[in-house]
């Protein structure tokens, strides 16, 4: 098979695809298995977790008006990797990268293949044993590779037609929970077991609501393959994310009022599913929920076999001749794609060897993530300053308040996970500087 360096991967997404990718990343499976979880984060407190679900929402649609900006000015392949190379330089443009390889992409690519297969299981009333979960796992992990190493165009197509299908269970959860739920007051707080109101809660809430809501920044990685990259990236963002919020907050609200909030932290999505549509309803909300793991597991292979492949052109990355190839009957980075499977795939089977817990995998790199992310609001001001000549056809606005408003919830992220989970933001810090040996100047 014949392969030769390009410098420049074609422009063939468009509008849709790119929002598709925004929405079919983020609307995962967070969403699915966080309402519970928030709910025991918020001590039971339902306006606490609701709260918390607005305000997560506000920091990201600030943090995507923010970054619109930046991904607008500099549509570059790479995302995030290429606008800090841009603003500050080779090296940190680099350790950003090096944190997509390491830690970032593969951790959230096993999370999403391990729950494919997970869910699966349920779905198909079978024992949800890591022999079975790794049965289907495996598989759903191997075909989105193939698909986006050797079908490029399919991947895009598949994002947007999974998207849709996902939406379906999300909408008829939230319909027919505000029109069927019977729970007269789904904000109070149960006697004697809630907690009452307090920022600190909050808080602690705000963590893992942030997993639900992250990955919108991915469908930046592909700003260099989208037709009109300055006005439809920008677009993707903001509108991807405005329908996310209003489906995500609508959802809880619906599920508190189909069950109570101490009985949600019990009995989850799956139970409020069973007194809403009886356990064939369920059967179909656990299908919507394999249709969305595979979905956002489809849309991360899309945007991370580019990471390689983005350090590799910069000059910085260990093999860059190798890995900046790409293939010229496929139109994909293939080496460098091949690379992010293997780091993957041993992620994924950490959890099946050793016995530890999979969720380990999407609370590390989210804790070190808004950490970049914050680096980069700031760094949009530094932009401005910078290159003031710079063709924008994007502005945030209000500049510079929803640039600093972002940076302010995004480090508050990066503190609060640091104060609840030292330990993973310390293990993210080792793992992200073993890439400063291989750093070499141009």
């Amino acid at each position: 098979m014949k392969e030769i360096k390009e410098m420049k991967l074609k422009e063939k997404y468009g509008l849709s695809v790119a929002t598709t990718m925004v929405i079919g990343i983020v609307i995962g499976i967070g969403i699915f298995f966080k309402a519970e979880s928030i709910l025991k984060a918020a001590s039971l407190n339902p306006t606490v977790a609701i709260l918390a679900w607005v305000l997560g929402g506000i920091i990201t649609i600030l943090a995507g008006l923010t970054a619109a900006e930046v991904a607008a000015a500099i549509p570059e392949t790479g995302g995030l990797v290429a606008y800090n190379r841009r603003i500050y330089g080779d090296f940190f443009g680099f350790m950003t990268g090096w944190m997509y390889v390491v830690l970032y992409m593969p951790g959230l690519v096993a999370i999403l293949a391990y729950y494919t297969g997970f869910f699966a299981t349920i779905f198909l009333g079978i024992e949800s044993s890591p022999i079975n979960v790794a049965l289907i796992s495996i598989p759903a992990f191997l075909s989105v590779f193939i698909i986006n190493l050797f079908m490029a165009k399919a991947g895009g197509k598949l994002q947007t037609v999974v998207t849709v299908i996902k939406i379906i269970p999300l909408a008829g959860l939230l319909i027919f929970g505000f029109l069927n739920g019977t729970n007269p007051t789904p904000f109070s707080v149960a006697q004697g077991i809630g907690a009452p109101f307090s920022v600190g809660l909050v808080l602690t809430a705000l963590v893992p609501v942030m997993f639900a809501y992250d990955g919108w920044m991915l469908a930046c990685s592909i700003g260099g393959e989208i037709r009109k990259p300055t006005k439809n990236l920008p677009k993707a963002i903001i509108f991807g994310l405005s329908l996310i919020i209003i489906l995500y907050v609508g959802l809880n609200v619906a599920l508190l009022k189909t069950l109570p909030a101490n009985l949600l932290a019990e009995q989850g999505t799956v139970g409020a599913a069973n007194l809403l549509f009886g356990s064939i309803g369920t059967k179909v909300i656990f299908g919507g929920i394999v249709i969305s793991a595979y979905g956002t597991l489809n849309g991360l292979a899309l945007a991370g076999i580019r990471f390689p492949y983005t350090l590799a052109v910069e000059g910085h990355f260990p093999m860059k001749k190798y890995f900046s190839e790409v293939n010229t009957k496929f139109d994909t980075p293939l080496k460098s794609g091949f690379l992010i499977l293997v780091i993957s795939g041993v992620y994924l089977l950490i959890p099946f060897v050793t016995g530890m817990s999979i969720d380990i995998l999407a609370d590390i790199p989210i804790s070190i993530m808004w950490a970049f992310y914050a680096m980069l609001f700031i760094g949009l001001i530094i932009l401005r300053k910078k290159e003031p000549n710079l063709v924008r056809p994007y502005k945030v606005p209000l500049y510079p308040i929803i640039p600093i408003l972002a940076a302010i919830g995004g480090m508050g992220i990066a503190i609060s996970a640091t104060v609840n989970r030292p330990y993973y933001m310390l293990y993210s810090i080792i793992i992200i500087l073993t890439g400063i040996p291989f750093y070499k100047k141009k």
